[in-house]
């Protein structure tokens, strides 16, 4: 008998019956998360850059964040075995940057 084997076992079925209270979770923390880096992104009132090189630095740092959550998520919930978090990962992620894309087109 392996040693993590009847662990894991247990590990993976309780994120797998947790699939739809994480998913609720994960988005609210992505969105939370996706205000703070647009405010890091366009400089917001905690992000003040006074030169082009600290607006550079700010948005290479949120570009670097978001490119780390979502692969990172998306490894952590498919290895869980949680895709109703990962599709709600990559939703909130995704849908609301674009969103307010579209809507500042059509102004």
């Amino acid at each position: 008998m392996s040693a993590s084997g009847p662990y894991a076992t247990g590990l993976w079925r309780r994120a797998r019956r947790s699939d739809h209270p994480c998913a609720v979770v994960a988005g609210a923390v992505n969105l939370l998360l996706g205000c703070v880096l647009l405010s890091m992104m366009i400089g917001g009132p905690f992000v003040e850059a006074t030169t082009r090189a600290q607006e550079t630095a700010a948005q290479e740092l949120a570009f670097r964040v978001f490119g780390c959550w979502l692969v990172g998520g998306l490894v952590l919930f498919l290895a869980l075995g949680m895709t109703r978090t990962a599709v709600v990962h990559l939703l909130t992620l995704f849908l609301p940057p674009a969103v307010l894309i579209l809507v500042l087109l059509a102004l």
